[in-house]
């Protein structure tokens, strides 16, 4: 009698498992779609499916965040930047990533690279991690470059020369800059972008730091160090990482290294540092529509 009850205990409690196992996933609880990151996670996967193994996902991540913000912002056109450019392969994956997000917000992209054109310069000591770098690193075939471009300006020259000559200009307001110009002396050549007039930037711009990870890299060397002493020397101007940006990513590049090099530079004198952005949503509002 023990083992009969037994038995049909058994066999119930594996038909509730096994209708429990195939009954669907319960609806998210309200408000887990409270945010943008679903909308542009999505976009950045399918441009990521579109363009190949030829797209960098960091750049594509970065630079539709910017134009999402843009259209929130009303501001009609924004700037694209890679530091460092050496073969082109990044600097053409932001050309062809500008071209689709351009179509998906509305918001116009230009997009620029900046090189000496001739391989890194001279380290100028341990600051520079003169045990990595060499004078010369990372040549570029300009020619062969500029065909492969669409939209995307190359800027050749030395970027404490170059940089000043391009904000002169007055480009429409920068949202993303990759920053891989290696050598610490080089990055901070370019930081005047993050100092320039609030006009020619939008109050969060996304950044890409490149060589912060491994190697010899520290505190006190490279972009690190770079980065902690343009935040000393600028009370209104912050780079900050985007703390857990893993779990805000697409899932599939949760585990990516270049996960753990995105930063946001906060523009806190910006007039529209304040405006609502859209990245949470407001009651009553359609999710998709917060991206129209």
């Amino acid at each position: 009698m023990a083992k009969t009850l037994l038995r049909r205990g058994l066999r119930k409690g594996y038909r509730t498992l096994r209708q429990w196992l195939q009954e669907p996933a319960p609806a998210p609880a309200p408000g887990q779609d409270r945010f943008a990151y679903g909308l542009i996670n999505d976009l950045v996967v399918q441009i990521a499916s579109k363009l190949g193994p030829s797209q960098r996902p960091h750049y594509t991540w970065g630079m539709a965040h910017a134009a999402y913000l843009a259209q929130h912002l009303g501001i009609e056109r924004i700037t694209a930047i890679e530091l460092g450019v050496a073969g082109g392969n990044g600097l053409v994956a932001l050309d062809r990533a500008a071209d689709e997000l351009e179509r998906a917000f509305g918001v116009g992209i230009d997009v620029a690279g900046f090189d000496s054109g001739a391989g890194l310069p001279k380290p100028l000591d341990y600051r520079d991690l003169p045990n990595l770098w060499s004078p010369g690193d990372f040549p570029m075939d300009e020619a062969a470059l500029r065909r492969r471009l669409r939209r995307g300006r190359l800027i050749l020259g030395l970027v404490e020369d170059t940089i000043p000559a391009f904000l002169a200009e007055r480009p429409a307001p920068i949202g993303f800059i990759s920053f891989d110009l290696d050598l610490y002396s080089s990055t901070m050549a370019a930081m005047p972008l993050l100092a320039a007039d609030a006009a020619l930037l939008l109050p969060r711009v996304q950044c890409y730091f490149d060589d912060i990870l491994g190697f010899t890299f520290a505190d006190f060397n490279g972009e690190r160090l770079a980065i902690a002493e343009f935040n000393d020397a600028h009370e209104q101007r912050k780079i900050s990482p985007i703390y857990g940006a893993r779990f805000y990513v697409p899932p599939r590049y949760s585990n990516a290294i270049w996960v753990e090099k995105l930063y946001l530079a906060h523009i806190l004198d910006h007039p529209q540092y304040n405006d609502y952005d859209g990245l949470v949503r407001r009651p009553n509002m359609d999710l998709h529509e917060a991206g129209q």
